[in-house]
């Protein structure tokens, strides 16, 4: 089956992944996207799921295909995510447990990746490309650093600004 063919029997959220790859694999080659992205398994959500409760073992990760999710620590709202981003991407690295419940928003569909799978991948692969994905890892974590900081900074400022504190 060429590339074309393939592009055209895959779901909808396949093809966009496609055409615009989410951070996480960008920079990898069409078949490697095409390849990485049959791995996931999709899963489907309505408004209020939870898709992984706070303490759960990290041993995969999602990628939004369709809607967005909500991630809550001690009932309040920290971050929304939509399609094509990642949650949790450190799943590689990290055998800790999750630190936040995620809600889905609506109907939502989920491509969920295992760990095992994942490695076996890469293992098959060039070091180059996991050095890709490692470095766009990174990235994605800094972002993430880096909306943290402009939430901190807000919320210090409100603070100072408030006289009843």
């Amino acid at each position: 089956m060429s590339n074309e063919d393939q592009k055209e029997a895959a779901p909808e959220y396949i093809r966009q992944f496609l055409k615009e790859p989410p951070m996480l694999l960008r920079n990898f080659h069409y078949e490697d996207i095409m390849e990485f992205l049959k791995l996931g398994k999709l899963e489907k959500f309505v408004q209020d799921d939870i898709v992984v409760n706070e303490s759960e073992y990290v041993n995969s990760a999602f990628l939004i295909a369709d809607g967005e999710v909500t991630i809550w620590k001690d009932n309040i709202q920290l971050a929304k995510l939509e399609e094509g981003d990642f949650l949790g991407e450190s799943f590689l690295f990290s055998k800790n447990n999750r630190m936040a419940k995620v809600v889905a928003e609506g109907d939502t569909k989920l491509l969920k990746f295992e760990r095992y799978d994942a490695l076996n991948f890469f293992r098959k692969k060039p070091e180059k490309l996991f050095n890709i994905f490692t470095r766009n890892i990174i990235e994605i974590q800094q972002n993430k650093i880096n909306n943290m900081n402009i939430q901190l900074l807000q919320l210090k400022k409100r603070l100072l600004d408030d006289t009843n504190w």
